[in-house]
């Protein structure tokens, strides 16, 4: 098996390896990004290895640098990884060659976890054996539940900004896990940006305990860096996934029971401000079958078609007819890709989200959040200080509010033309009774991210 380093002009040496724990560029310097990022995901048993593959051989044909990841230990059963079957290659832990430029790896929770650990532990070493406290080796630890997550975002992010590939292609897990992925870096800063006041509450309540321990060696100070770390690594991870140069595919079978999915996965990607640069309908098929059975299923999977076709309006729609036997290797992977993507390549930037807008309306104003597909019987709204709650079924995002907004109170949310109408008016506590709002919003920007990369829900 072949695992020369990432970049195909290098030399075969271990250290060069973009390892899975990697150290990713700092969000405070310009990241020089120059890789394209696809994160394939869908309903599960859709195919989405089989198109992520298919894509990354295309755009290795294309003259492209081109790695493909796995996120198969994501999966529900949590080691689930065909990659190297539909490949017909082995894969490793770190990128392995497959043809010229075409390059694939696999994430693995536990040797990834091992590396994080081993880094973090000797931080707090020192310290916590100075009061007699023994810290276990990584060898002594199973990867605890929960963990992969930030770990394989952890890798995502490593190897775009690494500057080694032009095309990343991540096969994601399906449709539950990858949003859950994908909504984790903006969720993690909401939550570290709440935990900071407590962090300073905690600081000052020790200092009396501190005093008595000058000179020693404190376990806070570790905790504290990890926080920061924390903090770093999500703006990383955020700023990759809201680049231009980043998108999510959908990939799908035209049956009804995969919509309802589907129609709540665009919404989700909207509420985040992630890109969908298409959806893949597999196993379509499209010649008129000669019986009564393949007849009934051919005409089942137009109605289906047309739902899905209705439901991503204005989205890229790809589809892939049911082939004879199973897509394995890269000539048949080949003639999967160019059904796909036919003359094209299907590699180019993404369109950019709708962006939240903020206009005047009579008497205040009104945050137009775009959510395509949404149903309105999930959708919820909290205020909670300069803080706006947005939940759609199963996903919520917090978004801080523009300035001119955190004086107002809101007023009522209306669903309409595929966005949610926020209304706001000045609030009388807080707003100079001599005061007019404002001819024209200060702002016409969405609320920001109190990332440096910002953000869009």
């Amino acid at each position: 098996m072949d695992t020369t380093p990432a970049h195909p002009g290098a030399t075969p040496d271990a250290s060069a390896r973009p390892g899975p724990l990697a150290e990713p560029a700092s969000p405070a310097e310009p990241l020089a990004r120059a890789t394209r990022l696809v994160f394939c995901t869908g309903k599960g048993g859709s195919g989405v290895t089989t198109v992520a593959a298919a894509t990354a051989a295309h755009g290795a044909q294309r003259g492209l640098r081109t790695l493909i990841l796995s996120l198969g230990a994501l999966g529900p059963d949590n080691d689930g990884d065909d990659l190297p079957a539909i490949l017909d290659h082995q894969v490793g832990t770190v990128p392995t060659q497959i043809d010229d430029l075409l390059y694939a790896q696999r994430f693995a929770a536990q040797p990834a976890f091992e590396e994080w650990y081993g880094k973090a532990a000797a931080r707090f070493r020192t310290a916590l054996e100075t009061f007699g406290v023994s810290v276990p080796d990584a060898a002594e630890l199973a990867a605890p539940p929960g963990v992969a997550e930030p770990l394989a975002l952890l890798e995502i992010t490593t190897a775009v900004s690494g500057g080694a590939w032009d095309l990343v292609v991540v096969d994601g897990p399906p449709l539950g896990p990858a949003l859950r992925l994908l909504s984790l870096p903006s969720n993690s800063q909401t939550w570290l940006r709440r935990a900071k006041p407590v962090e300073g509450q905690a600081a000052r309540a020790l200092r009396p305990v501190l005093a008595t321990l000058a000179g020693l060696p404190l376990p806070q100070t570790g905790l504290v860096d990890l926080a920061q770390d924390a903090a770093t690594r999500a703006a990383a991870a955020h700023a990759i996934l809201a680049d231009p140069l980043s998108s999510v595919r959908l990939i799908a079978t035209p049956d009804t029971v995969a919509i309802s999915r589907l129609r709540a996965a665009r919404t989700a990607l909207s509420l985040y401000g992630l890109r969908l640069d298409g959806v893949v309908i597999n196993r379509q098929i499209l010649e008129a079958p000669r019986d009564s059975w393949s007849r009934g299923w051919a005409a089942a999977q137009r109605i289906a078609t047309e739902t899905l076709t209705e439901t991503f309006a204005g989205v890229p729609i790809h589809e892939i007819p049911y082939r004879p036997c199973e897509p394995l290797g890269l000539e048949e992977l080949a003639v999967v890709a160019a059904a796909a993507y036919g003359a094209g390549d299907g590699l180019g930037p993404a369109a950019a989200p709708p962006a939240p807008a903020l206009a005047e309306s009579e008497g205040g104003y009104t945050l137009v959040v775009p959510l395509p597909a949404a149903d309105r019987r999930g959708l919820g709204l909290v205020r909670r200080g300069d803080d706006l709650i947005l939940t759609a079924g199963a996903y919520r995002r917090t978004l801080p509010l523009e300035p001119v907004l955190r004086r107002c109170r809101v007023a009522g949310a209306v669903l309409r033309d595929q966005a949610l109408n926020i209304r706001f008016v000045p609030d009388p506590e807080l707003w100079p009774q001599s005061a007019e709002p404002a001819a024209t919003p200060p702002s016409a920007q969405p609320p920001q991210d109190p990332s440096p990369a910002g953000g869009q829900p």
